[in-house]
């Protein structure tokens, strides 16, 4: 899907958008540029592009009268709050999941590169490199990186995004599971006999004891902490535990997720929530 096809989704987001920075002592004009940092995302376009776009009718959509200098979008990403992009994305996840049962959620995480080495929030830390990555260098591909990384808790059968994390690269991915776990509660119903997806990252005592707890099955990969191999989960619907990686796959592929062009914790997050808004858009409006 292009930017033309999610024309008749932008008056709705750009609605829901100038409410919202309000709540952040913005004034409503400021939403537009919001809405154009996330549209941007849809084609992957740069902020010099992205003045081309606005000028057109889908700027006009938008609210934009007149072709801004492209420099406006920089400003932006200074004075905005990461928050308002989450928020955005929080109201079309409920508003489009309002009385929806979630019956699989699965857990991961993906690296967002850091655009510099003077990145001060930055850290290194360890990836699994894709598939793609593995055959371009020949089964020896890097598994560190230095950047950022997206700790994401999905549904799994409609493979939507439903709780984030933005971290520095090293920290570890079963530390985020109680924030995640707890938005997917806080914010949607979960189905009676609902099943936790995740990998041998997530084989934590801790963790099987809160599912167990809170009704939920734990359907998690043994974790052989390096004296075997990890087992499987015998669990027939382990496999949609793939849906995660699809979702990370089409961030990074179809809407820049990886192709992060800014420096420091709070602009990285700005762009990471522009890219799942854009697949919010793309996917669930």
């Amino acid at each position: 899907m292009n930017i033309e096809e999610l024309k008749d989704k932008i008056p709705e987001v750009c609605a829901a958008t100038r409410v919202i920075v309000q709540h952040y002592g913005h004034t409503r004009k400021f939403a537009k540029h919001i809405v154009a940092l996330v549209i941007k995302q849809v084609d992957g376009l740069t902020d010099v592009e992205l003045v081309d776009l606005v000028g057109t009718k889908i700027g006009r959509i938008i609210g934009y009268r007149r072709r801004p200098n492209y420099s406006i979008f920089s400003k932006v990403r200074e004075r905005a709050e990461p928050e308002i992009f989450e928020e955005l994305n929080n109201w079309i996840l409920q508003d489009r999941l309002n009385g929806r049962q979630i019956r699989l959620i699965a857990q991961d995480s993906t690296d967002v590169p850091a655009f510099s080495r003077k990145d001060k929030y930055a850290r290194t830390g360890h990836k699994t490199p894709s598939k793609r990555e593995q055959e371009d260098a020949n089964g020896d591909a890097n598994d560190m990186f230095f950047g950022y990384k997206l700790h994401t808790i999905a549904d799994a059968e409609n493979e939507v995004p439903i709780g984030f994390y933005i971290a520095p690269g090293n920290r570890n991915d079963k530390v985020f599971f109680g924030e995640l776990i707890g938005q997917v509660r806080r914010k949607f119903r979960l189905a009676f006999g609902a099943k936790y997806l995740g990998d041998s990252a997530y084989d934590s005592t801790d963790i099987r004891e809160y599912l167990h707890y809170h009704g939920i099955k734990d359907v998690i990969a043994i974790n052989g902490r390096g004296h075997r191999k990890s087992e499987t989960p015998k669990d027939p619907e382990y496999g949609k535990r793939w849906a995660i990686e699809r979702i990370f796959s089409r961030l990074k592929g179809m809407f820049g997720l990886a192709e992060n062009r800014v420096i420091g914790l709070k602009k990285v997050s700005i762009h990471i929530y522009s890219c799942l808004i854009a697949y919010l858009m793309t996917y669930l409006m």
